[in-house]
């Protein structure tokens, strides 16, 4: 047999021994697989434990599309940014600022019916929306209908403000 068909035969081996688990010299540890990256809930793990805007202190009654009533918790980024006083105020929220919205039939009690996450990545905002018995997010990304109604909001958030300039002296 001819070097040339050996090299040949040898070379169709290759991807044999792989399905079968022996690996070609110097790979130490079989490729995983790869994976979806996490959702925007699954990011933002136990919201219920974040901090809450300062007018958003308890659930409110909404008329947004969210269900009758709402609970708002902002991330640690949120948290840091409401506390900057520039001479100019706050032009819009930092990157990694999540917002969680938890929305409720009823003022007191009630079953959850849709939990809305928002993230900020790259100066861009991102959009989940789930029902509220699902994790597996409706629409994801930056929805038309998100996109429409919050771009009324300050950099994109509706349920409160970027922090003021300091007062003048």
């Amino acid at each position: 047999m001819s070097t040339r068909r050996r090299a040949a035969i040898a070379a169709l081996a290759a991807p044999a021994a792989l399905v079968l688990g022996t690996l070609p010299a110097g790979c130490e540890e079989p490729l995983q697989p790869v994976s979806e990256p996490p959702t925007l809930l699954a990011e933002a793990g136990d919201y219920t434990m974040w901090a809450r805007p300062k007018n958003r202190a308890e659930r409110q009654p909404v008329v947004a599309p969210h269900g009758g009533f709402v609970d708002i918790y902002i991330n640690d980024v949120v948290v840091a940014d409401q506390a900057m006083v520039l001479p100019e105020g706050l032009p819009a929220w930092s990157d990694e600022a999540m917002v969680v919205l938890a929305g409720y039939d009823a003022m007191e009690g009630g079953s959850l019916v849709q939990v809305a996450v928002m993230q900020k990545r790259d100066g861009v905002w991102a959009w989940e929306q789930y029902d509220g018995s699902s994790d597996e997010p409706r629409f994801s990304g930056r929805p038309d209908v998100c996109v429409g109604c919050h771009s009324a909001g300050e950099d994109f958030v509706r349920s409160f403000r970027l922090p003021d300039p300091p007062p003048e002296a």
